[in-house]
């Protein structure tokens, strides 16, 4: 009986021939240069990828961890010039007050939804109440006002860090954490195995805590679920976060550059205003010198012995008679710069390194020149800029104000200051009024669509950033106020809030919807109800 060969094993599996492969490099070699690498820069089927002496090399590592790609170094430069621009560059500063302006402004406000609407009533009285007084731990801003700081670090620093902390009565409060408050300074190169730019993460990249420095130079590392970092998420592998305007710093800072050197050429062309030729290329202060300004000498003493008095010093004398005046010698001439940048051309380079910045942030039309666009491009430009604000809004929605709210909202069950409920955790958020050109349009599609019941009274309240609740609680305040005056009065309610004899079309403009509407009484009036 014929024996059986031993099957053959994989080669990889082999560890004689793993161990050579080893020692050649031949394995190492064929994995990181025969499908690309360096090989892969010349013979490279993807043109994007290939070497070429036609541009520059993007001097930038290969592909890594976002935490050891973005240094502390860089991330601490592009702060300390975002913060410089953001106090010095119009453009700048528009935009972060226009990502304020219209994705916070007057306060991105909590509307529990858990479903018990006595509760639900409950939890918006207090948590309205909290959040209307300052509720940070200087005693300064409140909640809204939180909001607004919140979303301009983002633009600015990148991020922003806030703890969740207490009063020594236990009641919550918040305390806002500037990015330069949180990082490893004081570790003088034994930085904690795990901590990467102040944020500690466990072995699975996990964050477990961040390392405060407190105004003493010493730290304190806070646990992560007392922290909460408000940033935009862009990376997977990252520790820290940065500005979305970072792209633009150089352009910004070269615009800001550019327009100072051209005031300044402006400024001293304009700076010299007339000029004398003497014999001498002195300003001797005779008689015909005056008389060529209309002056008289006599009026402007001569200070003893002085060389430098006002009759011959003709910075002197442009002091007293407006702009610099140049004595000039025969055959000295003196030309006037005269600026040939600050025409359209100059200006038409200003505008497009403008819109370069503004990539990628807001539109350019809605921050700087909304003349340049009309009709159907005004509404894009308004709806790409509203998709933006709607963004930021879900960040701060869910990296601000869902912890917020459940913070508040848990201590205040704890406290028993609210009745317990296993949905306290169910809010939504009412947004500021949308960015909109079409008032009137949206006006009457919004009116439509409430009488055929697609929108409900509370998604229209949200929609004009005010909330259901309230609105709610005065309509029926007003209308009772209104029922009780009227009754005391002896009048009908609808001569109160309607009292002009109007027929009521419906909102398409169709007057066959007066056919049905309430005949008006003898003296002319036409109530809203028979």
């Amino acid at each position: 009986m014929a024996s059986k060969k031993p099957a053959k094993k994989p080669i990889a599996n082999v560890p004689s021939l793993k161990k050579a492969a080893g020692k050649r490099g031949d394995l190492k070699a064929r994995a990181d240069f025969s499908n690309g690498g360096y090989a892969g820069g010349v013979f490279s089927q993807f043109e994007g990828a290939k070497f070429s002496n036609k541009r520059q090399w993007v001097n930038t590592p290969f592909p890594a961890d976002f935490k050891k790609v973005m240094t502390t170094y860089d991330r601490q430069e592009l702060t300390r010039k975002m913060r410089w621009l953001s106090v010095n560059s119009g453009l700048v500063r528009q935009m972060i007050s226009d990502y304020a302006l219209y994705s916070v402004g007057d306060g991105i406000k909590a509307q529990p939804s858990t479903g018990d609407a006595a509760w639900d009533k409950l939890a918006h009285k207090y948590f309205t109440d909290w959040g209307n007084r300052p509720c940070e731990i200087t005693n300064r801003y409140n909640f809204s006002e939180c909001q607004t700081i919140v979303c301009k670090r983002i633009d600015i620093d990148g991020e922003i860090f806030v703890l969740k902390t207490f009063t020594p009565e236990g009641n919550p409060l918040l305390q806002l954490i500037e990015s330069h408050r949180v990082g490893t300074t004081n570790y003088s190169g034994n930085v904690p195995e795990g901590l990467v730019d102040g944020i500690m993460f466990n072995k699975y990249g996990a964050v477990v805590g961040y390392n405060v420095i407190k105004s003493d130079g010493d730290t304190r590392l806070v646990s992560a679920p007392s922290m909460m970092h408000v940033h935009n998420p862009e990376q997977v592998t990252g520790a820290r976060a940065y500005s979305p305007i970072q792209h633009s710093l150089n352009a910004i800072i070269d615009n800001l550059e550019m327009m100072s050197l051209e005031r300044e050429a402006q400024k001293a062309n304009a700076d010299i205003v007339r000029t004398i030729t003497k014999e001498s290329g002195q300003f001797a202060g005779d008689v015909a010198d005056f008389q060529a300004f209309n002056m008289r000498p006599q009026d402007y003493a001569v200070y003893g012995n002085n060389s430098n008095n006002v009759y011959n010093n003709p910075q002197e004398v442009g002091s007293f008679i407006g702009g610099k005046i140049l004595a000039l010698a025969p055959g000295e001439k003196l030309e006037s710069h005269t600026s040939t940048r600050g025409n359209e051309n100059f200006q038409t380079f200003m505008d497009f390194n403008n819109r370069d910045s503004s990539g990628g942030v807001l539109p350019y039309e809605f921050v700087c020149n909304p003349s340049e666009v009309s009709g159907p491009g005004v509404r894009l430009v308004t709806s790409k800029a509203q998709r933006q604000f709607e963004a930021r809004q879900k960040v701060l929605i869910d990296r601000f104000c869902n912890p917020v709210y459940y913070y508040v909202i848990s201590k205040a069950i704890a406290n028993g200051e609210l009745p317990p409920n296993d949905n306290f955790h169910r809010v939504n958020w009412v947004t500021t009024r949308k960015v909109t050109v079409d008032a009137g349009r949206d006006a009457t599609a919004n009116q439509r669509d409430i009488q055929m019941g697609l929108k409900t009274l509370s998604d229209h309240f949200a929609e004009q950033g005010m909330d259901f609740y309230e609105e709610v609680d005065r309509r029926i305040q007003e209308q009772k106020y209104i029922l009780d005056k009227a009754k005391e009065a002896g009048v009908e309610p609808w001569r109160i809030y309607m009292p002009q004899n109007a027929q009521i079309p419906d909102i398409d403009g169709d007057i066959s919807a007066q056919e049905s509407a309430p005949e008006a009484d003898d003296e002319g009036f036409t109530p809203l109800t028979k």
